[in-house]
């Protein structure tokens, strides 16, 4: 099982800023595949912040 325990935002992968996880089910069988980090309300900031500085950038794009 693979832990995952960084957050891409920004363009970079980064350690979340809680401790807190996620289980990951696989929808087949039910069976535990991984966790991921649960975003702190900080995380959020953070990703929100790297969305609206890249959005010209992607909205300029053809």
């Amino acid at each position: 099982m693979k832990a995952h325990d960084q957050m891409y935002i920004g363009g970079a992968w980064r350690p979340a800023l809680g401790q807190d996880t996620i289980a990951v089910v696989n929808p087949a069988d039910e069976r535990l595949i991984g966790h991921v980090p649960a975003g702190t309300a900080e995380d959020v900031d953070a990703a929100v912040r790297a969305a609206r500085a890249a959005f010209p950038g992607w909205a300029a794009t053809p």
